[in-house]
């Protein structure tokens, strides 16, 4: 029996859990000397890790303790690199099998903290290279996954297209881009920025955006924590280190597709598809009506003439959003959202639970087969539109 409670689901946030020599293993010989530690060389993390990697093998070659960790695959003490396939292409198809889901979107974790961590722009482009070929390659063994293609849209238009330009030759169908662009750099709507957004609507690729990719945004100023309190100790991942931080979570998101919307991207682009990962949901509803309020307030006052739709029209057209487990997404779906949410299990991430769909359905009372069908299948498929 697989964990998947209806037939159709779609899942759109899946990630690997890279080894510490992993990105080595696909880079090339000149990249390979100057690639920053791995987790930042954090010893008890590299410590866990060895340790998850011994339970691997241990799995493979003794079928009892095989039969055990498939059996609970999703308790919370196989997240991380515990996961079932969390490292291991081959293993990751059985875990694949268990979950039993129609199609996964796949994320790097580690791996892409590890290369944006580069100090030269060689090096960052280097690794992003080996990034996406190790994503390609883990996910040949299983065509139900989707590996994401990250494109670093901070380094230029002109970068930004040649990177995607390789993602199609590679037949990635979905792209991760960054929210905000670095200091002195132009933004991601300017004009010069066309040409890329026409290639990927023309290659009809999925745009995502997924937390820790906001080109090292961060909302909350540090004054905030001068305040004689304790904060959390963060150990390692993108999810949010305290409560707080999980208030801003999304603020990235909101600006770039607010200013993707208010400069007219969405209108000379409409094919182009963008899913909101890893990043909640309950903020889209209020950030819908807040859209609208701002146009009215300033289409007067500055030119917003190229907009043919009200803003929210756009989000209902063009935008697909993740929530996470225990977000009460009934809320959503009957406040306006049952076009825009997916499901996700975040898998095996700690932060999508043992039970996603569990906590899911329990905040779905009063909400619709037709609206269920959306979440966890049709919304999924209009992001990935002729890929899938």
């Amino acid at each position: 029996m697989t964990y998947a409670h209806r037939k159709q689901i779609y899942d759109a946030d899946t990630h690997m859990m890279e080894r510490p020599d992993w990105i080595a293993e696909f880079s090339d010989s000149t990249i390979k000397p100057h690639l920053e530690p791995f987790v930042g060389g954090k010893e008890e993390i590299l410590k866990q890790i060895d340790t998850a990697i011994k339970s691997f093998k241990e799995r493979k070659s003794n079928q009892d303790i095989s039969t055990k960790a498939n059996k609970n695959f999703m308790s919370m003490e196989h997240k991380g690199w515990n996961g079932l396939g969390a490292f291991d292409s081959k293993e990751r198809k059985l875990a694949n099998d268990l979950l039993g889901f129609d199609a996964y979107i796949l994320f790097p974790t580690s791996a892409f903290n590890q290369v944006i961590a580069a100090k030269e722009q060689k090096i960052l482009m280097g690794g992003i290279q080996a990034l996406n070929r190790g994503l390609a390659t883990f996910c040949k063994e299983d065509k139900r996954m989707f590996p994401t293609a990250y494109i670093p849209l901070g380094l230029g238009p002109d970068i930004a297209k040649k990177f995607v330009e390789e993602a199609i030759s590679m037949d990635f169908s979905v792209i991760l881009i960054d929210t905000v662009a670095p200091r002195g750099q132009i933004s991601f709507t300017h004009p010069d920025y066309n040409q890329f957004w026409s290639a990927v609507q023309n290659a009809d690729l999925s745009v995502t955006l997924h937390v820790g990719a906001d080109g090292g945004y961060s909302p909350v100023p540090k004054s905030f924590y001068d305040n004689q309190k304790k904060v959390p100790t963060h150990v390692e991942g993108d999810a949010p280190n305290d409560a707080l931080a999980y208030m801003a979570i999304q603020y990235n998101a909101e600006l770039f597709l607010s200013a993707m919307i208010f400069d007219g991207v969405l209108e000379r682009f409409p094919k182009l598809r963008i899913g909101v990962v890893e990043l909640g949901a309950s903020w889209i509803i209020s950030w819908m009506k807040h859209l609208d309020q701002s146009y009215k307030a300033f289409r007067k006052f500055q030119d917003l003439s190229q907009l043919k739709l009200l803003p929210s029209e756009y989000v209902l057209r063009q935008i697909k959003v993740t929530p996470f487990a225990g977000e009460d997404i009934g809320w959503i779906l009957n406040s306006g959202g049952e076009d825009l949410l997916m499901f996700a299990s975040d898998y095996p991430h700690h932060e999508g639970t043992d039970d996603p769909i569990g906590r899911f359905e329990r905040s779905m009372e009063g909400v619709n087969e037709n609206q269920r069908t959306k979440f966890y299948t049709k919304n999924f498929k209009s992001l990935l539109g002729s890929h899938l």
